[in-house]
């Protein structure tokens, strides 16, 4: 019968048995059981709160070729702390025809051992969660201070030596600026063009985007107000800054950090975020994908959406349709047609989609959109292999420390200096997984495949909302007068260098 062995010496614990201890008690029981041990899997200062186990998952990794009958850990939580985990990997065994075996916990394949290793994982699962708990203590303790709790530091501040927020007041005025033009009733479109033409960029060295836009304005802390724990860390196994945790395990303290915008500005910035999301658009209301563009032929007044309502069958429905805004309120105009709202929106997505990726242009958009991709990836594997050395750094930092342990330096002259290593480093690889760019692995053939397969779709599987981007992107005016209309384009696009063109509805 052959086994590999596995062996994990961490050091979130004073109280450990060493690597070598673990692999005495492990060939002491393969010796006594007639087992022949392959291959050894040692992991030194790791975790097995997490995947980051890179013995551990090479083992997993080579049941295939090395095909054992037992897999021997010298007990259940070097295996795993975790019951989802441990169910997980040890199917991954079994699938391989091989069984897990604590050699210091001996049990078998009864009930009752099954009973006893699920209380024994219980056991493990608690611990790993009871020193969570113990760093969330921590955390709370730096909140009740007002310093900083790690994570991203916001645009607008820095963090001092002693964990304190200061002032950054180049980008400051940036923050202030955004507060300015949401306050003179900008949009978030408007502003992330007016930062972006600035060459403004967000804390990261990126340019803004409407959801970054949104956070700035929805960030407290901008006023002064120190806050901790609004929203939890994970839901459902993803991140969601849009749920909150409840208000009682919310730490809220005002004036505690210094203000970038004052209160009233803050609040009323709030009360317009609030009336954007829940006011006149409310769930049912019709969104018009041309206000704002479509232009009367005969007037050159702006054409609006209205709604009325006809009875078909018995029954009354409601219908929508654009109609010139001076012939409606004045009468002075002559063009009195109705244009309904589906057909007309159609027509002018589909001449946006026909002009920006009909073969004569596709090629000109795919280079576009390659070079933006390049750009964005340039961006963050810059950002990235700056954090990759710094965390290598940290690594090795870490390793020492546990070397010194292994000659026999006491761990509590130790602890502090590795639990703040720690902390670095977890922070970091959160970061690098935020700055790591989602086109990494996209080629320009990838967006060329894409654009030939959404041709004659692009547009309208998106949401109203999107729809009205794109047409506020790439139309100046539109015309509507009779059954023609005139679009002008604001895209030069390679071939495409057109001042206008008619199109019917």
């Amino acid at each position: 019968m052959k086994a590999v062995a596995y062996a994990r010496f961490s050091t979130d614990r004073q109280r450990e048995e060493s690597i070598t201890a673990q692999l005495r008690a492990i060939h002491d029981y393969a010796m006594k059981n007639n087992i022949h041990v392959v291959r050894e899997y040692l992991d030194e200062g790791k975790s097995a709160t997490s995947d980051d186990r890179p013995a551990f998952q090479q083992m997993i990794g080579d049941l295939e070729e090395t095909r054992p009958n037992l897999v021997l850990v010298h007990k259940l939580d070097r295996f795993a702390r975790d019951r989802f985990d441990s169910a997980f990997y040890r199917r991954e065994i079994q699938k391989a025809g091989a069984r897990l075996v604590a050699v210091d916990q001996p049990l078998d394949d009864s009930p009752e051992s099954a009973f006893l290793e699920g209380i024994l994982e219980a056991q493990a699962e608690f611990y790993s969660r009871n020193l969570a708990r113990e760093v969330m203590k921590g955390m709370k303790e730096n909140a009740f201070k007002a310093k900083f709790n790690g994570g991203r530091t916001p645009l607008g501040y820095d963090i001092d030596q002693e964990g304190y927020y200061v002032i950054n007041e180049d980008e400051a005025a940036t923050i202030r600026l955004i507060f300015q033009m949401k306050l003179a009733g900008k949009s978030l479109t408007s502003i992330v063009d007016e930062l972006n033409n600035q060459g403004r960029r967000t804390k990261a060295g990126k340019p803004f985007g409407k959801n970054s836009i949104d956070a700035i304005l929805r960030n407290e802390r901008y006023s002064g107000t120190y806050v901790f724990n609004e929203t939890p860390k994970k839901v459902a196994g993803r991140r969601n800054n849009r749920v909150k945790n409840p208000e009682d395990k919310i730490i809220r303290i005002e004036g505690a950090i210094p203000a970038i915008v004052n209160r009233e500005d803050w609040l009323a910035v709030k009360t317009m975020m609030e009336a954007r999301k829940t006011g006149p658009r409310q769930k049912g209301s019709t969104l018009y994908v041309l206000t704002g563009i479509l232009k009367c032929g005969e007037c050159g007044a702006a054409m609006v959406g209205n709604t009325a309502t006809k009875t078909v069958g018995g029954s009354i429905k409601k219908y929508h349709y654009y109609e010139c805004s001076q012939a409606k309120r004045t009468g002075k105009c002559s063009n009195k047609k109705r244009y309904p709202q589906e057909k007309l929106e159609r027509a002018v997505l589909r001449f946006i989609e026909s002009e920006i990726i009909r073969p004569e242009n596709r090629d000109a958009m795919v280079n576009r959109l390659w070079e933006a991709i390049k750009k964005l990836n340039e961006s963050s594997d810059v950002q990235c292999a700056n954090m990759e050395k710094q965390l290598q750094t940290i690594q090795q930092q870490m390793d020492r420390v546990v070397d010194a342990i292994k000659k026999g330096l006491p761990f509590e002259h130790m602890s502090s200096y590795f639990s703040e290593l720690g902390e670095q480093k977890k922070y970091l690889e959160s970061q690098l997984a935020d700055y790591r760019s989602p086109f990494a692995e996209i080629t320009r053939q990838d967006v060329l495949n894409y654009m030939k397969k959404q041709q004659g779709r692009l547009v309208f599987n998106t949401s109203a909302e999107t729809r009205k981007e794109i047409v506020t992107s790439y139309v100046k005016e539109a015309t509507v007068l009779g059954k023609n209309i005139d679009i002008l384009l604001k895209l030069q696009l390679g071939s495409l260098d057109k001042a206008g063109v008619g199109g019917g509805t």
